[in-house]
C-alpha cells in the first residue's frame, strides 16, 4: 500500500453545463498547484469544450506542478449522478491514501440546458412526447439548481403536468439533492473508514441548516456560501498552495482558510456578477445551532397568533435589505431560504409581545457567533450582507407558494418542530 499523505483532496468539476468553460479555468487552477507526497490533488472534469468531444470527460491525479501524474479518460460520463461521484472518490482515495480526505462539489448546481433537460426527461417518461417549452422552464428556472441529474429525473417522471409543476414548483432540489448527498458522503466516508475531513461546496446556496445536518456523520467540516457563488469560483491557486504550505493543518484549520482566502480574493477581485459569501461550519458542533432553531420553532409555533405578523415582517425586512429593495437580483430569496441570523436578530428586536420568542431568538443569534456553536468563520463583501450570519434556513413565504412537501423527508424536518412552524405560520395566514 502507498504512503500516506496529510491529505487527498477531489475537487469533482460537474460542469457539463453552461459553467464548461469556468470549470477548465479552475482544473487548470489546480493542475498548476499539483501535488507533493504530503497533499495530493485529485481532480475529475466532466465538460463540453470546443477541444473536447461532446460529453468527454476525464480524472486525474495531480503530479508537480502543470504535469498529470495519472488520469483516465472516461469519455461519456454523467458526472450529475451520485453514484458516479461516489467511484470517483473511491478511485482516488483508494490509489492515494491519506491522514484526512478532502472533497469539493464544482458546479453550478448544475445548470441544465434546454437540450439536456429534454433528454432527461425522455429517460425519466420513456415513450412520452418531450415538451420543449417544460424543457426550457426547467432550464431557467429555480429547480434547476439541483445538484444532481436523479433529481431532475425524479421531478420529470410523473405522468401528470400538475405533479411535474407541483414538484417542481415546490422544489429548489434541496430536499432530495440533501438526502442524496448525504447518502454519497455516507459511502465515501465508509470506503476510507473515517469521515471526510472537509467538505467543500463550489456551488450556489448550499450554506444551509438542512445540508449540514443532513451529512453531519459524514463530514467533519463543512464550507459552503449561503448566496450565489461568482463565476471564477474558488480562487483554488490560494487556497491549496496555502494548504501545501501548512499540510499539518487539521480541518478546522483549513476550512477557516477556505473562508479567509476566498473573501480576500473577491476583495481584490469584485465580481461582475455574483455575490460573495462563505462560512465555514464545524458539523461535531452543528447541534447547537439546531437546538437553538428548534426552540426559536417551538416558540414561534406556541405563539404564532401573536407573532404571525411580527415574523412576517421580519421576513419581509431581510428580504429588503439584502436585495437592496429588490434591485439586487437573483438572490437565495429567489429559493426560499433565508438568513437564519438576520431572521434572528430581527425576533429579538421586534416588538412582539412574546417574550419567548425574542429570548430563543436571542439565543440563536449568539449560537450563530464563530467560536460560540458550529460557526468557525463568515465572510461576505457587501453592505447589504451585513446581518448574515453565514447559514440559511427554509423559510417558504405564506403569501407566496405552498411548504414543500418533500421538505419533511429531512433529517432536520425529522429532528425538530421547525416543519411543525412552517405549517402553523402558514395556517396563521390562511
Amino acid at each position: 500500500m502507498p504512503n500516506k499523505s496529510k491529505w487527498t483532496v477531489l475537487t469533482y468539476i460537474a460542469a457539463h453545463n453552461n459553467l464548461a468553460q469556468l470549470g477548465k479555468r479552475s482544473l487548470t487552477e489546480i493542475l498548476n498547484v499539483g501535488s507533493t507526497p504530503e497533499v495530493v490533488h485529485g481532480v475529475l472534469y466532466d465538460g463540453v469544450l470546443p477541444d473536447l468531444h461532446a460529453g468527454a470527460a476525464a480524472r486525474y491525479v495531480m503530479g508537480e506542478p502543470g504535469l498529470v501524474k495519472q488520469q483516465e479518460q472516461l469519455g461519456s460520463f454523467d458526472s450529475g449522478d451520485p453514484d458516479e461521484l461516489i467511484a470517483t472518490a473511491k478511485w482516488l482515495f483508494e490509489r492515494c491514501p491519506a491522514e484526512r480526505y478532502g472533497l469539493v462539489l464544482w458546479s453550478h448546481g448544475s445548470g441544465w440546458e434546454p437540450a439536456e433537460s429534454e433528454e432527461i426527461a425522455k429517460a425519466a417518461r420513456p415513450g412520452a412526447r418531450a415538451d420543449p417549452i417544460e424543457s426550457k422552464e426547467r432550464a431557467s428556472a429555480p429547480g434547476s439548481r439541483a445538484l444532481f441529474r436523479t433529481t431532475l429525473r425524479a421531478i420529470l417522471k410523473p405522468d401528470k403536468p400538475a405533479e411535474r409543476a407541483i414538484l417542481f414548483d415546490d422544489g429548489t432540489g434541496h430536499s432530495l439533492d440533501t438526502i442524496e448527498l448525504a447518502r454519497v458522503t455516507g459511502a465515501i466516508a465508509e470506503s476510507v473508514g473515517q469521515p471526510l475531513e472537509l467538505l467543500g461546496m463550489d456551488a450556489c446556496l448550499m450554506a444551509n441548516i438542512e445540508v449540514a445536518y443532513e451529512v453531519r456523520k459524514a463530514v467533519r467540516y463543512l464550507v459552503a456560501s449561503e448566496e450565489l457563488v461568482p463565476g471564477h469560483s474558488w480562487p483554488y491557486k490560494q487556497v491549496f498552495s496555502a494548504l501545501g504550505a501548512n499540510p499539518d493543518q487539521g480541518g478546522a484549520d483549513f476550512a477557516r482558510l477556505v473562508v479567509d482566502r476566498y473573501t480576500e480574493f473577491y476583495a481584490a477581485n469584485p465580481p461582475g456578477a455574483g455575490d460573495v459569501t462563505k462560512v465555514a461550519l464545524n458539523l461535531g458542533q452543528i447541534h447547537k445551532l439546531v437546538r437553538a432553531t428548534d426552540r426559536l420553532a417551538e416558540a414561534l409555533r406556541v405563539d404564532m397568533s401573536k407573532v404571525g405578523d411580527v415574523l412576517w415582517q421580519v421576513q419581509r425586512g431581510a428580504e429588503q435589505h439584502e436585495t437592496q429593495g429588490g434591485k439586487r437580483q437573483p438572490s437565495k430569496f429567489d429559493y426560499h431560504l433565508w438568513d437564519i441570523g438576520s431572521l434572528a436578530t430581527g425576533l429579538a428586536g421586534s416588538n412582539s409581545n412574546s417574550d419567548r420568542v425574542k429570548q430563543a431568538a436571542a439565543n440563536t443569534v449568539k449560537v450563530l457567533s464563530p467560536g460560540v456553536g458550529c460557526v468557525l468563520a463568515e465572510g461576505h463583501r457587501g453592505a447589504w450582507f451585513d446581518r448574515i450570519n453565514g447559514v440559511s434556513v427554509y423559510l417558504m413565504p405564506p403569501k407566496r407558494q405552498r411548504i414543500s412537501p418533500s421538505y419533511s423527508k429531512l433529517a432536520f424536518a425529522k429532528d425538530t418542530q421547525w416543519d411543525e412552524m412552517l405549517s402553523a405560520y402558514h395556517e396563521y395566514f390562511g
